[in-house]
Parts: C-alpha cells; structure tokens; sequence
C-alpha cells in the first residue's frame, strides 16, 4: 500500500498538484482509515487532504479516476465467459499451456479480474513502467507485460491449432481472449504514460505551444496556455522585485565607505552605497488586435495584465481601423473578460496603422518624452492603405526608443502589403515574437528597462 500510495502522489505532483511532505503523511492515514472499498468515499477524503484549489480537485478527480482505472471498474463480465465449458477448456490447457497462461484464463473464467488486474500491475512494476519516458515505449511495455501473462505462448497455441480442432467455441473465446487481454494491458499502459509522463493529459500540447506558432496554437488549449503564461508572469516579477530591490541599494561606494570605517581600524562596518536617481519613464503599447495578429496580441496582452503590479506606468492601446486605451480594462475587469472586450472592441475592420498612428498621437503624442518607451506589435500589413510613415516617424524622435515585435518571420516582412521595411529604420529594435517564449523574453527586458 505504501509503495502504491507514493507512486499516486507521485501522479499527482505529476498533475501540477503541490501536495507536501506533511499532507502526504495526512492522506495516507485517511486512507488507511476510510479503506479502498468505496471509491466515492476514498476520492473525496483524498481530495479534502491534497487538493486545495477549484482547479487542483478537478486535475485530483481525473488523476485519481486514471490511477486506479483497474481497481475500480464495470462488474459486467466479458463476452463468450458464459458460452465455453470451463473444465473442458482447462483441461485442455493444461495439457498443453504454461501454469502463467493457465492462471490468465482462470482469472477471466472464474470472474476473479482483481487477481487478473494485480497480475498486470506486478508485471508492469516488475518491467519498471515508472520510467516510461516516451510514447515509443508505450508498446515495448506492453509486450513485457503481454510476455508475463502469457500473451506469446497464447498466439503460438492458438497458430498451433489450439486446443481441440473442432471445438469452435473454444477457439473464437480464445481469440477473443487474446484480444481481451491485449485490450486491458494497452488501457494500463496508456494510464501509466499519462500519470508518470503526461499526468494531465496536456503537457505534450503544452511543451508544443512554447516551440510552436501561436497563431497555429487551437482554441480549445488557450485556457491551458493561459496558465502557463501567469506562471511565467509571476516568475519574472517576482526576479524583477529582487533585481529592484539591489538597483535601489546602489553600488557600493568605496570612498565614504573608507572614510565612515577609519575609526574601525579599516574593518567595514558601516557600509555606503551610491545610487543614482532615476526618474521612471512610461512604457506605451500599441496592440493590434485584428484577426491576423489577435492570438499573439492575447498573449502579450496576458503578460502585461499579469505584470501590471512590476510596471506600475505602462499604458497598453489596441487598435484595428481605429486605436483606444485598454489600461483600465486591463486593471479593473477579470484577465479574461479584459482581454476579450479589448480583441471584440478594438479587433474590428480592416488594420490601417496610419489611422491608428494619428489616433495614438492625439491621445498621448504630447506625453511622449525621452524617458518614454514605445511599443509595437504588428504584422505591419497595411492593407494597402497609406502607412503615414511620417507620424511614426514623429512618434519615435520623441520617445527614448521603441520596439517593434512582428508575429511573422524575416522572410515575410517584404511580402504583399507588409511595410515593416519602411517602418524598421525608426525602431531601436525589431524582433520577430509569434511563440510564448519570445513575448517572456521582451517582458523579462521590458521589466529590466523600468526598474
């Protein structure tokens, strides 16, 4: 029980479940007190002592419904069980079969599937399944298991002839069996890959979305993605505090550091830092939001909405066809209601940055100064329309420097209706940024530069 129970927490942790040394000790006298009999009552006594938050007793239900699939199942027998005369078959058998092959059928025949389920799980211990590490070993581990209870002795005796020749009802429950067998071994394995690799059934998509394309990044995983963006975000505001807290001590100043110590005998006690004054610039964001960049511009969106605490002065805008402010959306409302009233108001029509540029112009142009810093994140695809590359030109002489991040690669940049080339030579940097990883590597400067 205690190796099996470490192995569950070991699921668990797996599934992004944070469960302590200290409730691990609770849980497993909760299971010793309540028993396995009742899988309703076990769950939710589990439950009380190792999930804390909505989404960890949800994550808990689906890891636990995963782990223990074999001891809690449908009762119904399988198919053809009641059709085979079982003294004939066993006989038959035991003639013929190894004692590992004889026990396997019993199991099934006499409905003694725990026995069965036990066997499989001490197979696949006994192969160390909890090293699984690729879903390539998904079938070497099931055929180590399928060789434990049988399964090759069983193929060469059914390509043998079986047991009797004319007995067709023993020969269609064997191969029935055979495939029975092969069933719940592949069910075992699948669940041990999920619990000991892919715990939460999304991690392989997950790890995949932070190399791959957001723009090609399904729907159905932003909520997922959107978790792991907020871990990210508190990640770097969190080394943004402690980076903060050296950059406001200063460096040391060795002078009146000597000069304070003199009446120490030159030990340094009293030490004197030198800091310099900064006077803390605005960060300004201009998103576009239509449909060719919205996935990306979700995403960045998130980031900042997470790092609004780290960068108290930024000021985020989105625009299509025309630009409005976001910030206090982003402050006041939900990450998720924020972000979609944003894309659904700002998102519409055709992108003209032209427009946008002379919109964001009157609203902030003459807050702009050399402590300011812009950003833009666009495909930079005009639609044909005029880019006014004169009023972004304007924008930034006045502004201490900007950034332009790009979802579309290099290649793409001199293509069709792109104007990134007549808009890259007034940025202090242009970066390509369509995966997770590059929108936390701009946050993680951005952070540097506002500190």
């Amino acid at each position: 029980m205690e190796l099996t129970f470490g192995r569950f927490v070991t699921a668990l942790r797996n599934a992004e479940i944070g469960a302590s040394p200290a409730e691990t000790l609770t849980a497993f006298e909760i299971a010793e007190r309540v028993g396995i009999a009742d899988k309703a009552l076990l769950r939710d006594s589990l439950a009380l002592a190792l999930a804390k938050s909505r989404e960890e007793k949800a994550r808990f239900d689906e890891t636990f419904d995963r782990f223990f699939a074999l001891a809690f199942r449908d009762r119904a027998k399988p198919t053809f069980v009641e059709r085979v005369d079982r003294d004939s078959m066993m006989r038959q058998l035991r003639a013929g079969a190894s004692p590992g092959l004889v026990q396997s059928v019993a199991n099934v025949l006499d409905d003694e599937r725990d026995s069965l389920a036990f066997r499989i799980h001490r197979a696949a211990a006994e192969s160390e399944i909890h090293r699984i590490k690729s879903l390539r070993e998904k079938s070497l581990y099931g055929r180590q298991i399928g060789t434990a209870l049988g399964l090759d002795e069983l193929d060469a005796y059914l390509d043998a002839g079986g047991p009797t020749r004319g007995d067709a009802n023993t020969r269609e429950f064997l191969r029935y069996l055979r495939q029975y067998f092969r069933q719940q071994i592949g069910d075992y394995v699948d669940t041990q890959y999920q619990l000991h690799l892919d715990a939460s059934g999304k991690r392989a998509i997950l790890e995949a979305a932070l190399k791959s394309n957001l723009d090609q990044l399904p729907v159905a995983y932003h909520q997922d993605v959107r978790r792991v963006v907020e871990k990210m975000a508190e990640k770097l505001a969190k080394d943004h505090r402690r980076r903060r807290k050296r950059a406001r001590r200063g460096v040391l100043d060795i002078k009146r550091t000597l000069r304070s110590n003199v009446a120490y005998d030159g030990a340094l006690f009293d030490l004197k830092w030198r800091q310099e004054k900064r006077e803390p610039g605005a960060v300004f964001v201009l998103c576009d939001v239509s449909s060719s960049v919205a996935r990306v511009a979700r995403f960045l969106l998130l980031f900042l909405y997470e790092l609004t605490e780290a960068l108290p002065n930024i000021r985020a805008f989105a625009f299509s066809s025309r630009l409005g402010e976001v910030t206090d959306v982003m402050r006041q409302r939900e990450t998720e209601i924020a972000i979609e009233e944003a894309l659904f108001t700002w998102g519409k029509g055709n992108t003209d940055y032209a427009r946008a540029f002379a919109d964001f112009r009157e609203l902030c142009g003459s807050e702009i100064n050399q402590h300011s810093t812009l950003i833009v994140l666009g495909d930079a695809r005009t639609n044909y329309y005029d880019p006014r590359v004169d009023i972004f030109e304007e924008l930034t002489r006045r502004a201490k420097q900007t950034f332009w991040l790009n979802p579309e690669t290099r290649d793409r940049w001199q293509e069709g209706d792109s104007e990134m080339r007549r808009y890259a030579p007034y940025c202090f940097r242009v970066e390509t940024c369509n995966k997770l990883r590059d929108i936390e590597r701009f946050a993680d400067r951005l952070l540097v530069m506002a500190r």
